[in-house]
């Protein structure tokens, strides 16, 4: 061993926080009381120590008047906090003012506080104190516990979140559709329990849908923090119809020239299933024309084996949006066939290209039919004074 392999650099305390940021934990809040009054402050350093007894221990900051407050009264309470209450979190780990302000509490042993509708709560009697570095860290026997059921909110690099579920994809992918359909009014708030009712989800996965959808500005926070409907602008359409465009050019590249037989039998099959139905043969069915346009996209993308990019692809829903938006306006039902029989005109060139092998003369196609798509929007933007 060299020498310069035996020194050994101390490592920086940014630089541990960072790298320990990366341990995904579950979040509660220790709560005690003392000389009269409550503290309390959120935590992820809580562990088990033994069932048998059963005990746990916390590490509390020297400087944490809650944990001054343990060190004196030897009780305290653990709250394991559920995915709704990632708020309460926020709201304990602030430096004071008044934690408890708006948060519902039960009394627990020794007018210890404990947080209604935690996930589980754990009430707990020091038995030791030890010195850790800048904090305390307290061991204690657990004397009473009760949990419910629910998800756990969790901690990750600096964030509160929570663990991903397959519902939670479900209440995504549900409430993204209503939004971006129009199925819900631009400006009318989203209501949580309206909307898990709606969707027989969890309230708790719709707000994590919710607040995801407002990364993507899909919905916006109102002055009263409620969640509402972004208005959709001609800008968002155009960016959706170039991220498909996009798609469908890199599915093209990638199979063009090297479908079977049955392959190109299949999407001629489904290219003929879009032909619309002309007006005067009845009223047009748009919603069952959108599925048929929909699965010979997607038949198209889904040819380059890949379900992520389907996926991606699915998720840019524009021709039902702007379906949906269009049937709103009066002698909608003309510009809707004229719509789709343009569509299906590009349709046919396109399965013609791929039986030919030709990639210019598809990729032609898909810009074309971009650029139809983008007029058609813009048409009706124009018609509705530029907003959607």
């Amino acid at each position: 061993m060299t020498q310069a392999t035996q020194v050994r650099r101390t490592l920086a305390p940014d630089e541990f926080r960072n790298v320990i940021g990366h341990l995904a934990s579950g979040v509660t809040v220790i709560t005690t009381f003392h000389d009269g009054c409550p503290f309390g402050t959120t935590a992820s350093a809580v562990t088990s120590v033994s069932l048998e007894p059963p005990m746990l221990l916390i590490c509390m900051n020297k400087q944490s008047e809650t944990g001054r407050a343990i060190a004196s009264s030897h009780r305290f309470a653990v709250n394991i906090l559920s995915e709704d209450q990632a708020d309460a979190a926020v709201q304990f780990a602030r430096k004071g003012g008044d934690k408890f302000a708006g948060i519902a509490v039960d009394e627990g042993d020794a007018a210890v506080p404990l947080l209604r509708g935690a996930l589980a709560t754990l009430e707990c009697r020091v038995a030791e104190e030890v010195t850790g570095g800048t904090h305390s860290v307290f061991v204690a026997q657990v004397d009473r516990a009760s949990a419910g059921t629910g998800t756990p909110l969790a901690y990750f690099r600096g964030q509160f979140g929570r663990l991903e579920l397959a519902q939670d994809e479900d209440a995504y992918r549900g409430i993204r559709a209503l939004v971006m359909n129009r199925d819900i009014e631009v400006g009318v708030s989203l209501t949580l329990d309206n909307l898990a009712n709606r969707l027989g989800l969890p309230r708790g996965a719709v707000y994590h849908a919710v607040t995801k959808l407002a990364s993507e500005g899909l919905v916006t926070r109102d002055h009263a923090g409620t969640f509402v409907v972004t208005p959709l602008t001609l800008e968002v359409v155009e960016e959706a119809l170039r991220a498909r465009c996009t798609i469908e050019l890199g599915a093209v590249s990638l199979t063009i020239g090297s479908l079977s037989r049955n392959e190109l039998a299949d999407l001629r099959a489904l290219m003929e299933k879009t032909r619309p139905v002309a007006v005067g043969a009845g009223p047009f069915d748009m919603v069952s024309h959108i599925r048929s346009y929909a699965r010979f996209r997607e038949f198209i993308i889904d040819l380059v084996g890949s379900s992520a990019l389907v996926d991606a692809y699915r998720r840019v829903n524009t021709p039902l949006m702007i379906a949906n938006l269009t049937q709103r306006r009066a002698a909608a039902e003309r510009a809707d066939v004229e719509a789709a029989e343009g569509a299906f005109r590009h349709h046919t060139e396109l399965v013609a290209a791929f039986e030919a092998g030709d990639l210019a003369a598809a990729s032609r196609t898909i810009v074309r039919h971009m650029e139809h798509s983008l007029e058609f929007t813009r048409r009706y933007v124009d018609a509705v004074g530029g907003r959607m």
